[in-house]
């Protein structure tokens, strides 16, 4: 139906006879003997030029292109002719040229469209662009978007392919183990009552083929976790999946840094340099406020445990410097937000006439109840100067932060000092790291005596392997960090079954019902499995980063809502009596408390 695509005609087609097929956009009748229009396909767009001198039948094609609706599909066919000097704009090759058209031919009529994807101005509601994916996914943003994922796959299995790694599909009919999230549970006519599960991770089966003698394992693996949705998460995603054998926390973190050089070059062309600063998890949360540190910026924490008496808690600082003067009383108006929304902080201004605006709940307004020179040690203590905004937090030691009130207000800060154009992060400063030392096991609730739960997951090795030091010794876990951004994480795993069973049942005390769901596992750990460890990549999100997209929905065909629906397929959708019959199910109108 053509010879060329609308992208690759230039100048050095001039004079060639081609057929073209795409969508009409854009008709211009400028004359009783003048037509111009522009035919858009998935690798271009070109002008057609339709003149009554040189086109035969042209009332009858005139006629034809002023009927047709936007984004109908046409086939043309005409001689390349090189464009007017003056009539030549933009950079693109295929402006220099136009199509001097002798015949069309309408290939599909296109009904009126709910919205016009061209048109960013007027782009309707997100829930409206989901219900019209095919449309909204004609949009140039999005086209480019999908065909970076495509290089970006592709780049990744020709560098896993280069470095002896097996790709492996593992079942998506998996069953329910508790590894943190809510799973998806698929009913089956085998038993009553009995359900698969979509796996969250193919964790357990790639430590299987490790088990198995595959030693370098990779797979590009769909994901499942029934969670509550926000912009960076979706009910099923893909990640990249790797486990290697008889490896060093260090051999997987060097393949993965000359992964990322990889993608970067062949994606961005810019070159990566490798290894990646290492950070622990200690130096990060206490520092930055966060287990996924931005580190493009300073304003770190100070912590200050002069200024506590209870060994249970602790006391940071986070100093904006000139913020008092830069931020307007509205501008504040989000750290107040965020403050009302935290715990144990508070919020202060610093001027010349001393501390001001200080909440009564603070560490700070008790150690205002006391001497000014006590307050005065505490602002030499962390270099506050008149017109700082200075943020004061105490925080329980017993609860592992993931991203503490001050780490929150330090993004904040950053964001908003970007926006006034007194913080300039440049847009290709790519600052990789890796965050190290976990621990293994975190309290769930602020109490000595509150139940462990794994940090990670319960398969994760510790440091050593001496029993005793599970409970104190830091993880073999490791965070791949850009930006602010977790792209990935993983851990060398435990590989001897005894010491699996004891964290199972000693120290996470899980019930023998839960216990014997892992029961494959530990059986194969214990028919010679080595040392194995890996690391999984939100593939999703890689691809966001590499295409500035806001959204994660912005990067996948066909993404699920902010409520977790398609909007485009109307699901998930109620199942019939007889399918509900079919599969022994009863629905229950109100869910049972739990």
């Amino acid at each position: 139906m053509r010879t060329h695509t609308c992208g690759e005609l230039s100048a050095q087609h001039v004079g060639q006879h081609v057929e073209l097929c795409g969508w009409a956009q854009n008709t211009r009748v400028l004359s009783s003997t003048l037509v111009f229009v522009q035919l858009r396909d998935a690798f271009g767009s070109v002008q057609l030029l339709a003149e009554h001198d040189r086109m035969p039948a042209f009332a009858e094609q005139k006629r034809l292109l002023e009927l047709l609706s936007s984004d109908s599909l046409i086939g043309v066919s005409g001689t390349v002719v090189k464009r007017p000097a003056g009539m030549v704009k933009g950079e693109s090759h295929a402006r220099e040229i136009e199509l001097l058209v002798d015949r069309i031919e309408v290939l599909n009529h296109a009904k009126p469209l709910p919205f016009n994807p061209h048109v960013k101005a007027n782009l309707p509601s997100e829930d409206v662009r989901l219900a019209n994916r095919h449309l909204d996914l004609r949009r140039s943003e999005l086209q480019n978007n999908i065909r970076v994922r495509s290089k970006t796959t592709m780049a990744i299995r020709q560098f896993m392919d280069d470095n002896g790694f097996v790709d492996i599909e593992t079942p998506v009919l998996f069953k329910s183990t508790p590894e943190g999230a809510r799973e998806f549970l698929v009913p089956t006519r085998i038993d009553p009552g009995a359900c698969y599960a979509l796996p969250q991770s193919p964790q357990q089966f790639k430590q299987m083929l490790m088990a198995a003698g595959f030693d370098r394992y990779y797979q590009i693996a769909r994901c499942f976790r029934d969670e509550d949705l926000r912009a960076d998460r979706q009910p099923e995603f893909t990640q990249v999946d790797i486990e290697m054998s008889f490896v060093s926390k260090e051999d997987i973190q060097n393949v993965l840094e000359g992964l990322i050089q990889r993608i970067w070059s062949r994606i961005k062309g810019i070159e990566i340099k490798a290894p990646f600063r290492r950070i622990t998890f200690a130096d990060a949360t206490s520092k930055y406020g966060s287990d996924k540190p931005d580190t493009r910026f300073g304003l770190e924490i100070v912590q200050t445990p002069q200024f506590t008496a209870d060994v249970h808690t602790i006391a940071e600082v986070l100093v904006i410097p000139g913020g008092a003067q830069s931020f307007s009383t509205k501008e504040l108006a989000p750290f107040a937000d965020l403050i009302r929304t935290s715990q144990a902080n508070g919020e202060s201004k610093i001027g010349d006439q001393g501390a001001t605006g200080i909440s009564k709940a603070t560490l700070l307004a008790r150690w205002l109840q006391g001497d000014n020179a006590r307050l005065s040690d505490m602002l030499d203590s962390v270099s506050a100067q008149p017109g700082d905004l200075v943020f004061v937090s105490e925080r329980s030691s017993r609860v592992t932060p993931a991203n503490t009130t001050l780490g929150r207000l330090r993004t904040l800060a950053a964001k908003l000092m970007q926006e006034k154009g007194v913080l300039d992060i440049s847009a290709d400063r790519f600052d990789f790291l890796w965050v190290e030392d976990f621990p293994l096991f975190t309290r769930i609730v602020d109490d000595d005596k509150a139940q462990l739960s794994a940090t990670h997951h319960p398969f994760t090795a510790p440091i050593k392997n001496d029993l005793p030091l599970l409970y104190t010794d830091p993880a073999k876990h490791y965070d791949l960090v850009l930006n602010g951004v977790e792209l990935g994480g993983g851990s060398i795993r435990v590989h001897d079954p005894e010491v699996q069973e004891h964290i199972f049942e000693n120290i996470l005390c899980l019930s023998p019902q839960v216990r014997a769901s892992f029961g494959h596992l530990v059986t194969a750990l214990g028919h010679g499995c080595p040392p194995h460890g890996g690391i999984a990549l939100g593939l999703d999100r890689l691809v966001a980063i590499l295409t500035d997209s806001v959204s994660l929905r912005d990067v996948i065909a066909f993404p699920k809502s902010a409520n977790g629906r398609d909007l485009f397929m109307h699901a998930p959708a109620p199942a019939t009596p007889e399918q509900l019959a079919e599969y022994g199910i009863a629905v229950c109108k109100t869910p049972p408390a739990h």
